[in-house]
């Protein structure tokens, strides 16, 4: 997985705690869990709260409060990312090949980011 990736990826078993940590630092919301090199799915700040409303410990795993229907993009397509963010109200689009390994994710930045320099353009 490239560098540029770690950022947004948390292994499956993380605790809770960490994974505040991953996702406050990638400024996404959420993060895409992995088991070895497989997207397993997805946990966002929303789940994380959940989990601490029902008086989950902060360093319990975050299995159990990860999105395994997780909604993703075989390619970059922004209109179809665009698409997904809207009707579902994520924020972090996985794109994964065939095996479910991450090749790149798209963001509510990136998005907004193309919006904006095509408006400009």
């Amino acid at each position: 997985m490239e560098a540029r990736l770690s950022k947004f990826v948390i292994p499956l078993g993380t605790s809770l705690l960490d994974a505040i940590e991953v996702i406050k630092h990638n400024r996404s919301r959420c993060a895409v869990v992995t088991n070895a090199d497989t997207v397993v799915g997805v946990l966002s700040e929303g789940d994380i709260m959940s989990a601490l409303l029902h008086n989950t410990d902060v360093h319990a795993p975050i299995d159990g409060f990860i999105h395994y229907d997780f909604k993703f993009l075989s390619e970059r397509n922004l209109p179809k990312a665009l698409d997904l963010m809207r009707r579902f109200g994520v924020t972090l689009i996985p794109i994964v090949d065939d095996r479910l390994r991450l090749l790149d994710t798209i963001t509510t930045v990136d998005v907004l980011s193309a919006a904006t320099v095509g408006e400009a353009g």
